[in-house]
């Protein structure tokens, strides 16, 4: 009685589940739309400090936005997979791509339904996604060659005290240590949890409470 209980239940969220990441997926379509959305267009300053002295090689982008550090990489000639929910958010990128004349490869859809490979990147991208790196932790260190690199970076979920709200309408933000925690396996190249200006949603003084991280396969 108890499984088929338990099985009624899963059947029952499916739908549900499905429905979210629709309705997820329209929110940054919106986003993205919105000429008065204040997203973000340059590289991320993490990105550029961590990838500047990297041999470039095969890098995936997770929640790559407009492509803004899909790009750059392949500009500095890395082999790029970027993906991302929203398929305008994929549709800006590829044109912005086109007009730098740089190639990347694209993909639109829920990153938990993906197939990232195993030992397949040297480097992977993580930025502002929030809960996709917590829940997908294990999928994309599978995907990370031997000494490959994983950046990541976000609000610590003292954001929302802060009376900030991530765009995307999901959790406010990584709680203490969160990301060590799921990233165990790696080894913490550079780890911060400080009060500084984020790429997305800032408090009034131009600053938020985020968390960072730079971790190596061994």
């Amino acid at each position: 009685m108890r499984i088929l209980s338990a099985l009624l239940t899963l059947l029952l969220a499916l739908p549900l589940a499905a429905q979210t990441r629709k309705n997820n997926a329209s929110r940054w379509d919106q986003i993205y739309l919105n000429p008065d959305s204040k997203v973000p267009v340059n590289p991320s300053t993490l990105v550029l400090e961590t990838s500047a002295n990297l041999r470039p090689g095969a890098a995936l982008d997770v929640g790559m936005g407009n492509g803004r550090n899909a790009i750059y990489l392949a500009r500095k000639g890395w082999k790029v997979t970027g993906i991302d929910i929203s398929p305008e958010a994929v549709k800006q990128a590829q044109q912005e791509a086109a007009k730098l004349k740089v190639e990347i490869e694209t993909r639109s859809g829920d990153i938990e339904k993906m197939d990232l490979g195993r030992d397949k990147y040297d480097l992977i991208v993580c930025m502002y996604v929030h809960m996709v790196a917590v829940h997908n932790a294990r999928k994309l260190i599978d995907a990370l060659k031997p000494g490959g690199l994983l950046i990541v970076e976000g609000h610590h979920a003292e954001a929302q005290a802060m009376g900030l709200r991530p765009v995307s309408g999901g959790p406010a933000g990584y709680v203490d240590n969160q990301l060590l925690h799921v990233y165990d396996k790696l080894r913490v190249v550079r780890y911060e949890d400080r009060i500084m200006q984020a790429e997305w949603s800032n408090g009034p003084e131009g600053k938020a409470p985020v968390v960072r991280l730079v971790a190596r396969k061994p």
